[in-house]
């Protein structure tokens, strides 16, 4: 009986498709305001909450919109949130802390679904509470939560 020993040669995606065009890393994005970092707030520092990341964490701008009560001071739904006492920080650590849970649930997944009550504009600029529907995706790079339609 005689055995047969090969060796595999790697393939990598070069070798299919050629080499990239271009690349939008993560840091670039970043810079030009297409994600927001929160990696502090996500984090289990000083500044982080409780339980939080040990890998970088970002917002897309669509949801940081949402979250940043500190954007437009002239819009009236913002001010309103504002004088109930919601902040940006407490906005964003529910965002945080329930994408958290959410991860934990399934620790293997690459994709979690989130859900998370918060208050937004309504009709005539009236605060209204519903329910966003958020994505959090885990990769190589770290976390990026934002709604689904931002991937």
């Amino acid at each position: 009986m005689t055995t047969i020993t090969t060796e595999a040669t790697p393939v990598t995606p070069d070798d299919f498709w050629g080499p990239p065009i271009s690349i939008y890393t993560r840091a670039q994005a970043i810079e030009d305001g297409v994600l927001v970092d929160v990696s502090d707030w996500a984090g289990a520092g000083p500044n982080g909450m409780m339980g939080g990341f040990r890998v970088p964490t970002v917002l897309t701008r669509a949801l940081w919109d949402v979250v940043d009560l500190d954007a437009d001071d002239q819009v009236r739904w913002r001010q309103q949130a504002r004088q109930r006492g919601e902040s940006t920080r407490g906005r964003a650590h529910d965002v945080l802390f329930m994408t958290r849970l959410a991860a934990g649930q399934h620790p293997h997944a690459d994709r979690v679904h989130v859900a998370v009550l918060m208050t937004g504009e309504g009709k005539q600029g009236r605060l209204v509470r519903r329910t966003m529907r958020l994505l959090a995706v885990i990769d190589g790079d770290g976390i990026t939560i934002g709604f689904p339609e931002d991937f």
